[in-house]
């Protein structure tokens, strides 16, 4: 399974943010945010890696000054592969 969180540090922008996106008709869910990432208020927004271009919109549109960050999340049995975008 291969998927992209956006991280964020006010649980306000990372909810606005999944609600901007299902508006839109992306599936977009809260998700807790993976402790090796070691930032953001606990709540990050998963959706499709292909989404990833739009999302970035999405963060400049609506001006989430909380953003911290777009990860790709990869898991392999029970180990999850993050990454940095």
């Amino acid at each position: 399974m291969f998927y992209c969180i956006a991280v964020f540090g006010s649980r306000t922008h990372a909810i606005g943010f999944i609600k901007y996106m299902r508006d839109r008709g992306i599936t977009c869910i809260a998700v807790p945010t993976p402790q090796a990432i070691g930032a953001g208020c606990g709540i990050s927004a998963k959706f499709s890696i292909s989404q990833t271009a739009f999302a970035k919109q999405v963060i400049s549109a609506l001006a989430l000054t909380s953003f911290r960050g777009f990860f790709s999340v990869r898991k392999e049995g029970a180990k999850q592969i993050i990454t940095e975008l």
